[in-house]
């Protein structure tokens, strides 16, 4: 399993020629880190609520990681665009919880949740990629409604993202 590799190792199968993992177990690994980064965050801003709403998206998204791996080598595209679409999906509500955050946190964390929020935007947007390759492929035009359809909540993750750390660099200067 990915999620059991040392950072070490798991940039060495990364970095292998192998399919997997590839840019959907990165985009899911990059959502879990911006989970990460909003959790410990919320913590030092005494935020309890967020926090416990962020450690279950790290731990999602982790999951993510070697979901997208086993999608990609069942070739069952509709799985392998799914899986992606969740983590579009859960990184973008890290995303939203940075939001929420970023007026109660502590100001020595201020700069983490600008960071949480560029990697969730990575991830959203890195995960939304492989749902589009996969779509290319899929001949069922309700499915592929379906899942464009569920991606239109999520589908400008840079707008948030640029708002927080625009928020931010205000507050720096």
């Amino acid at each position: 399993m990915l999620q059991q590799l040392t950072i070490e190792e798991f940039l060495e199968e990364l970095a292998a020629r192998k399919p997997t993992p590839g840019g959907g177990s990165v985009a899911a690994l990059s959502g879990a880190l911006a989970a990460g980064l909003v959790c410990m965050a919320a913590e030092f801003s005494g935020n309890k609520d967020v926090s416990g709403q962020a450690r279950t998206l790290m731990n999602t998204l982790t999951d993510l990681v070697d979901r997208d791996a086993k999608a990609f080598a069942s070739r069952d595209l509709r799985e392998a665009t799914r899986v992606p679409l969740e983590t579009a999906k859960h990184s973008y509500e890290v995303l939203k919880l940075a939001a929420a955050l970023l007026e109660t946190c502590n100001p020595r964390v201020i700069t983490d949740i600008g960071v949480a929020a560029k990697m969730a935007e990575s991830a959203v947007t890195g995960a939304m990629l492989n749902v589009e390759v996969n779509l290319v492929s899929i001949r069922d035009e309700d499915f592929k409604q379906e899942v464009l359809k569920e991606a239109e909540e999520f589908s400008c993750p840079d707008s948030l993202a640029n708002m927080i750390v625009s928020n931010i660099e205000a507050r720096l200067r």
